[in-house]
This record gives C-alpha cells, sequence and structure tokens, in this order.
C-alpha cells in the first residue's frame, strides 16, 4: 500500500510539471519528455505494487524520481 502510494505521488508530481510546462508556453524540451517516461514509470510502478511485485515496483519508482529529479538539468 505505501508503494502505490509513493508512486503515485511521484506520478502527480510529473504530471502537474508536464501540464505546467505545456501551459505556460516555455521551451518544452527534452525535459518535458523525460518528466513524461518518469510519469510512465511511476504509473507501471503503481500497477506492479498492486498486483504484488514490490521489488520491480520499487525499482520503477526510484527510476521515475531519480529520472524527475534529473530532468530540470537537461534544456
Amino acid at each position: 500500500m505505501g508503494l502505490m502510494a509513493a508512486g503515485a505521488l511521484v506520478a502527480l508530481v510529473c504530471l502537474f510539471v508536464i501540464v505546467g510546462r505545456l501551459s505556460s508556453g516555455t521551451q518544452t524540451g527534452v525535459g518535458t519528455v523525460v518528466y513524461g517516461l518518469c510519469l510512465a514509470s511511476a504509473g507501471l510502478g503503481v500497477e506492479l505494487a498492486r498486483r504484488g511485485r514490490t521489488r520491480l515496483a520499487m525499482m520503477a519508482i526510484i527510476l521515475a524520481a531519480a529520472g524527475a529529479s534529473l530532468a530540470d538539468v537537461l534544456p
């Protein structure tokens, strides 16, 4: 249950950043694509946690959080 909540939180943050970047009219470059991939990875982590694959879910959520934190460095 905790992994599902963590994955949903990461996915929600990525979704808000994507919507904010697209609605502000600023440059939508590689960073926005990375946030989209992180959103997909977090969603995958939630689904894996729901099915009981906790190790894979934890890896997907950590990958999503790490990618989201590094996406701001990209143009």
